[in-house]
């Protein structure tokens, strides 16, 4: 009958209807999983770069710190040439300090043995021999000193270059443990964003 139809194309339409909608559902389910799989392989592909930056900055680290050491290694080595050198160089002070006592002693007694040769007799032979050889070991004793001098001079030289060495490897320790601290940091920050990612 037309009612039996009426009720029949009621029910085909919302039929129809609910099969369009499911349908549409399924499309933006399928949507949605579309998206979050190009989300999750771009999420992979950034985690994937920073693990391997991560390890880059490892090794960079780890280079870093072998380099340090070496510097650190460099440095010590020039702090006890220094001391070293300085122990020489206060010895040789001390020389030179006795050797000047010496001279000084010397040429005290070369003008003693002149005052009593010049109020003793000026043909004393003996007095002119023994003035003589004093004057002679004055002379002797006077390079000796000169000698020190000289000696001291280069090793103040030689000290005050391990010195600049010294700071300049110091320097150089000191920038890269500042080098060090600047990638752990950018280290520690690529394992948190890892972390993030993951």
């Amino acid at each position: 009958s037309t009612e039996q139809k009426a009720q029949y194309d009621c029910v085909a339409a919302a039929q129809e209807a609910h099969v369009a909608k499911l349908t549409a559902d399924a499309a933006e389910l399928k949507a949605g999983y579309d998206k979050y799989s190009a989300d999750a392989a771009e999420y992979k592909a950034g985690y994937d770069k920073l693990s391997a930056d991560n390890a880059e900055q490892q090794e960079q680290l780890s280079k870093a710190a072998v380099d340090a050491a070496e510097f650190k290694a460099g440095y010590d080595k020039l702090l006890v040439d220094t001391s070293e050198q300085q122990a020489q160089l206060d010895k040789a002070a001390a020389d030179a300090a006795e050797y000047k006592a010496g001279f000084d002693k010397l040429s005290a007694d070369a003008a003693e043995h002149k005052a009593g040769y010049d109020k003793l007799s000026a043909d004393n032979a003996q007095q002119q021999a023994q003035l003589d050889k004093a004057a002679v070991d004055a002379a002797e004793f006077k390079a000796g000193y000169d000698k020190l001098l000289v000696d001291t001079a280069e090793q103040q030289a030689h000290l005050d270059k391990a010195s600049a060495d010294a700071a300049e490897y110091k320097a150089g320790f000191d920038k890269l443990t500042a080098d060090n601290w600047e990638q752990k940091a950018q280290l520690d920050k690529a394992a948190a964003d890892a972390a993030e990612f993951k």
